[in-house]
């Protein structure tokens, strides 16, 4: 009885510690799903943080104008817009507009003025490392003549100046453990006076955290995380990622850091810390390229910024990760170089199987080849009487059209030098008959004049133009393809052949003379040679390309 009372018993605890674990396993998987997410998320950020930090750089051309047509009443206004424009992102812009605060007799003669001036330089040079300035700034204050908004700002100055302080002195412990105390102090200081519920509660937060209390710290801010603007949220975010380190809850911690690290990059500041402690706890899960790539951004800004404190700690981790990154990239390539060799083996071996299968198919086929060889040589023997036959009857032809040709340009000759023959029997008769009537001045006026020559001429070269260009009638057309289109020649309207067209005419036809060509178309011979130069100079061609197209035209 009592062996089956504990088994009923039992029976419903294992039930209810399966759906625990299934519980679990589904808020991991959600927890992990959303990480990816946001390391998606943020490697689009890295990727346009150019784009952000030109956003900041719009902002601050803007402010400058505005500080350009400011009045002096203003300018205060302005240059305090610029110092926070330039706050944590760089530093020495940041202290210039400090220096030019100072310069007004506005701050001059308002000591509260001079004091927020002075916290913020401080705070500047704190973010540059120079902490032994910083430190000179805050010891001259008098905090007894403070408000206490001011007092509870110089708190905050302080404890920022000797935390970043004790980071850099890690090395030297006893120094160190002074600094983190004096920190402590300034905490204490800050909870007592801060009227800001938030700020006060992420100071006593960290304070918590100092003291290794991470349960309490996380109660006391995790009520803020959705009732705050983004720039708070970022603070909430980040004393959340410190409390999940101290608890060993690396997924969470890595999930508020990268909103953290997003936040930063939007909002193009390039003083932070996020980013850089992400990058080492996705270094310890193997990510290496993922947290070079941060790593390496990172420590762009931070010397953009000329932020020292940041700088060192990113170089200190950079060779750590720089090794691992290198080393994976040479797994990688050996990876690659083995797939290579694999493919390759597998290549030669498919070549060789083809090369058999081949040889194989050609062995087969040859039978084949051997029987087809009787037929291919009958239907060849056909196809060349055929080609013969065609052949003989396109010469026919064309011995024909060319018989015809001749026909036509013999008629056309004979009925040229008839015309000749008839103007010169009409022209000596018109001349003898001046003689035979001894009009002298008369005669002599006809033989000096060139007319009839010039009107035989032009119906010479009128019978030419027609004749070459019933030979080839598009002649004008691919010649002028042979030029540059400004180049072209278009004859006028009462000319099919120009001169410079009908010398290129005559090389067609085969009178490559120079002085034959001249002597026909009644010119010196230098100026045919210019006339065939100057086309030459305008062809698309070379001169040995372009005699050879046009004798293929």
């Amino acid at each position: 009885m009592a062996n089956q009372r504990e088994n009923r018993t039992f029976v419903p605890m294992k039930r209810f510690i399966l759906m625990l674990m299934v519980m679990l396993g589904g808020t991991l998987g959600m927890q992990a799903q959303e990480l990816r997410a946001l390391l998606l998320e943020l490697d689009r950020c890295v990727e346009r943080k150019q784009s952000y930090r030109a956003e900041r750089h719009e902002r601050i051309d803007s402010l400058r104008q505005q500080m350009e047509n400011a009045p002096d009443a203003l300018l205060m206004e302005v240059y305090e817009a610029m110092v926070q424009a330039y706050s944590h992102f760089q530093t020495d812009s940041a202290l210039f507009y400090l220096d030019k605060l100072n310069e007004l007799q506005e701050v001059k003669d308002n000591p509260q003025k001079h004091t927020q001036v002075a916290l913020e330089r401080a705070e500047q040079l704190a973010i540059m490392g120079a902490y032994s300035d910083a430190e000179v700034i805050v010891q001259k204050l008098n905090t007894a003549e403070m408000e206490q908004e001011e007092r509870t700002r110089y708190y905050h100055v302080c404890r920022t100046i000797y935390g970043w302080m004790a980071d850099y002195m890690s090395s030297t412990p006893s120094l160190s453990k002074e600094l983190r105390h004096k920190t402590d102090l300034y905490r204490d200081s800050i909870i007592q006076t801060d009227s800001d519920p938030l700020s006060r509660d992420i100071v006593k937060a960290d304070q918590l955290l100092a003291k290794g209390k991470a349960e309490e710290a996380k109660r006391l801010i995790e009520r803020y995380i959705d009732h705050v603007e983004k720039e708070q949220k970022s603070y909430v975010h980040y004393i959340l990622a410190d409390v999940y380190r101290q608890k060993n809850n690396t997924k969470e911690e890595m999930r508020h850091l990268a909103l953290v690290a997003i936040e930063d990059l939007r909002r193009g500041v390039t003083e932070y810390a996020a980013l850089p402690l992400l990058a080492t706890k996705l270094k310890e899960q193997s990510e290496v390229e993922r947290a070079y790539n941060y790593l390496f951004c990172s420590l762009e800004d931070a010397n953009f910024c000329n932020a020292k404190l940041r700088s060192m700690e990113i170089s200190e981790m950079f060779p750590i990760i720089e090794k691992s990154y290198k080393q994976k990239e040479r797994m990688a390539r050996q990876t690659e170089r083995a797939l290579l060799l694999g493919v390759t083996v597998m290549m030669i071996m498919l070549v060789l199987a083809v090369l058999y299968l081949r040889s194989q198919m050609h062995k087969l086929t040859q039978t084949r080849h051997r029987l087809s060889i009787a037929n291919d040589q009958l239907e060849q023997a056909n196809r060349l009487l055929g080609m013969r036959n065609d052949t003989l009857l396109e010469s026919n032809t064309m011995l024909q059209q060319m018989d015809r040709v001749k026909e036509e340009y013999i008629a056309l000759f004979l009925d040229r030098c008839q015309k000749n023959l008839s103007a010169m029997e009409k022209y000596r008769k018109s001349l003898l008959k001046l003689a035979k009537s001894n009009q002298q001045s008369e005669l002599i006026k006809k033989l000096k004049d060139d007319a009839l020559i010039e009107a035989e001429q032009e119906k010479l070269y009128a019978d030419f133009d027609e004749a070459f260009l019933d030979l080839h009638p598009n002649f004008v057309e691919k010649f002028n393809a042979l030029l540059h289109p400004e180049e072209r020649i278009i004859p006028k309207r009462h000319e099919r052949l120009n001169t410079e067209l009908r010398i290129f005419a005559l090389i067609r036809l085969g009178v490559t003379d120079t002085a034959q060509i001249a002597q026909f178309l009644d010119y010196s011979m230098p100026t045919i040679y210019n006339y065939r130069s100057r086309i030459r100079n305008k062809s698309i061609y070379s001169k040995e390309e372009f005699d050879k197209k046009l004798m293929e035209l």
